[in-house]
């Protein structure tokens, strides 16, 4: 891949002007569905009216991440406990961390599983286990993006479940099962090592 450099010039066909010339300059280029814009991305821009003309082949890779960040929000309702869980698991992992941290931690969790770090094999019997039946009298709200969306599609098709709440509240109670009870604390230096870098 040749790699271009702001200022230089090309010929090429600009959707308004036809064969033109355009120069590489800055720009905050909007994706044509509308959901999102890429900040500050080298773009080939028509020298006769403006328009981005083209994207060069080196700016892939931060549209390709702007878009997995088009986010969708995620609104589940839990227990109240649910949420001193979480509250408790984000103090082990670091006392000084705030209860923010807590859905970062759901994130690394759904990634685990869904990859196959963690084996997620008792997963759905969780929901069954005394400590999660309780009225869902709180709102847990976090914005996702559409791969995280797929993860819980995917624990959700495997484990046999038909919402996704439930997978939110199994993740939850796998969360109190490993790190408030520590039966697998296998995770928790890579944990700590993730809360430090947020910090």
């Amino acid at each position: 891949m040749r790699i271009v450099k702001e200022g230089e010039k090309r010929t090429l066909l600009c959707h308004n002007c036809g064969q033109t010339t355009a120069t590489y300059r800055i720009r905050d280029v909007e994706f044509s569905d509308k959901r999102g814009t890429v900040k500050g991305i080298l773009a080939a821009v028509c020298d006769r009216c403006g328009d981005v003309a083209a994207i060069p082949a080196q700016s892939g890779a931060r549209i390709k991440e702007a878009f997995e960040q088009c986010s969708a929000s995620l609104e589940v309702r839990v227990p109240a406990h649910y949420l001193d869980i979480l509250y408790v698991a984000t103090q082990k992992i670091d006392d000084a961390l705030s209860d923010s941290f807590s859905k970062t931690l759901i994130l690394w969790y759904l990634h685990a599983l869904s990859t196959g770090r963690y084996p997620q094999a008792e997963l759905k019997s969780l929901l069954n286990s005394d400590i999660a039946h309780a009225r869902a009298s709180r709102r847990l709200s976090m914005k996702i993006s559409e791969r995280q969306m797929a993860a819980i599609n995917q624990l959700m098709q495997q484990q046999g479940m038909t919402k996704t709440s439930d997978v939110v509240k199994a993740v939850i109670l796998l969360i109190h099962q490993d790190l408030v009870l520590g039966q697998n604390l296998s995770g928790l230096p890579e944990l700590k090592n993730m809360a430090a870098a947020l910090s």
